[in-house]
Formats: C-alpha cells, sequence, structure tokens
C-alpha cells in the first residue's frame, strides 16, 4: 500500500461543522444534530411543528461481484454513511487487501463497508452495531444480497465486545479491520479507541490491514505511532495502517 502524508488535492467542497465536544452531539460519524427551526406559524400558536416521518433510505455498493445493488437503512439522523466518493476512495486504496479478508467493521450503522467488502472479495464479515433498528435493516440488507452466511452480526456495545474481536486470531486469516465511530469519540473516549488499535497491531495476522476515519480538524498524531497512510477528503481525513512484521510475527 502506497505510503503519503498529503492531503487529496481534489478542492474540498464543504468545510468542517464539528463543534468542541462538550458542545455537540454525538451522532453517526460525529457530525451534529441537526436542529430544526420552529416555522413563523408554530411560534405564534406556542406549537411546535411535527417532524416528518424519516423514510428508509438507499445506498448503492460501488464496486465488485455486487456493484450496483442496493443497501436500505433507516435514514435516521443518528446514522451518517461515509459517502459514496469517500468509500469508493477506500477500497481503491485497499486494493488486493480485501480479496479473502475477515472483514470487521466495530461501527457499522449501515453495514456498507461489510457489504462492499463482501462484494470485492471479503471471505467473511463481522459487524457491530447497537442499534437495533440498524440491526434489523443490516439483516433484511444481508438477506437480500444472500450473504447472510458470510456475515455475522454483533448486536452490542462496541467498547464491550471489541478485546474479543480484536483478540488473538484462532487462524492466520487477514483482516481488514474498520474505526469509524461516531466523531464525538475520537474526543471523549479516545483511549478506549486508542487501545482497540492498539491490539489490532499487536494481534492482527499478517497481510491485515487496519483503517480509522475522522473529522479533518481530529490530530492524528493522538493514535498510536506506526506508519500510518493518511488521506484527507473534504472534511474527512482516513488513516491507512498495517501492522508491523518481524519474522513472519507481528509486533
Amino acid at each position: 500500500m502506497k505510503r503519503s502524508s498529503k492531503s487529496d488535492s481534489r478542492p474540498s467542497k464543504s468545510k468542517s461543522t464539528s463543534k468542541p465536544a462538550s458542545a455537540a452531539k454525538s451522532t453517526r460519524r460525529g457530525k451534529p444534530a441537526l436542529q430544526s427551526a420552529t416555522s413563523p406559524a408554530a411560534s405564534k400558536s406556542g406549537g411546535k411543528k411535527k417532524a416528518a416521518a424519516t423514510k428508509p433510505t438507499k445506498l448503492r455498493i460501488i464496486g465488485g461481484d455486487m456493484r450496483g445493488r442496493t443497501i436500505v437503512y433507516h435514514g435516521e439522523e443518528f446514522t451518517r454513511p461515509m459517502k459514496d466518493n469517500i468509500r469508493e476512495n477506500v477500497f481503491n486504496i485497499l486494493l488486493k487487501a480485501i480479496k479473502g479478508a475477515k472483514c470487521i467493521d466495530l461501527f457499522a450503522g449501515t453495514g456498507a463497508m461489510a457489504f462492499e467488502s463482501l462484494s470485492r472479495g471479503a471471505s467473511s464479515a463481522v459487524i457491530v452495531e447497537q442499534n437495533r433498528m440498524a440491526v434489523r435493516y443490516i439483516r433484511e440488507t444481508a438477506e437480500t444480497l444472500d450473504v447472510s452466511g458470510k456475515l455475522k452480526i454483533v448486536t452490542a456495545d462496541t467498547f464491550r465486545v471489541a478485546s474479543q474481536l480484536v483478540g488473538p486470531p484462532k487462524d492466520e486469516t487477514p483482516w481488514v479491520l474498520f474505526l469509524c465511530p461516531p466523531y464525538i469519540f475520537w474526543h471523549e473516549r479516545l483511549e478506549e479507541l486508542n487501545a482497540i488499535i492498539r491490539a489490532a497491531q499487536v494481534n492482527a495476522p499478517p497481510g491485515s490491514v487496519l483503517m480509522v476515519e475522522t473529522e479533518k480538524t481530529f490530530d492524528q498524531d493522538l493514535l498510536p505511532p506506526g506508519d500510518w497512510d493518511r488521506r484527507t477528503y473534504g472534511g474527512t481525513t482516513l488513516g491507512f495502517i498495517e501492522p508491523a512484521q518481524v519474522c513472519g510475527m507481528n509486533l
């Protein structure tokens, strides 16, 4: 995997809207929840405008055997899927690393990273998602795509189960590990996230790759040291790292 610390050369279309940890609401990918303004009519009457019901939203699988097929999710504000162009760049960077690997997505949301991995040749996928509504849609998508047999869904708090999922492996199948939590966690739970990264660095089989997603304004130098390959797209920064090897064993 090519090493580069330079940001993507394309101009950013939008500026980061991150807020200090004390002010931001925790949502998927860490973006602050949108504040719905009360209409003038409602203000005069003293009433509140009733929020419109959220409709399920469709994403598309970008590449691989299932290219063009859809992933349906609930569309609620607390889940913010990675943008299509960023997801495409992720898998262009991973290239052959994904083929035959075990995908582990510790903050699954829509399950898109796992489904994209399976589409591109991952042998299996394990995803962790705490929200039961999100899990229901993930299961429905897995059945529609006929990949339920390759997908293990863990409905749990990631911080409670991560030590088991990134502990000493049962075999030498390489991992492609995605760590894309709500951005606010990089401020409020940094030490816990870093503990997950360090465990992956120690235990991941040869050929594994770990990817983290943060907002552009977060200082990725606060992550555990290593030969990180960092790429920035708009307000998002991705960090990739391959666990170091010495005589065929991980450090």
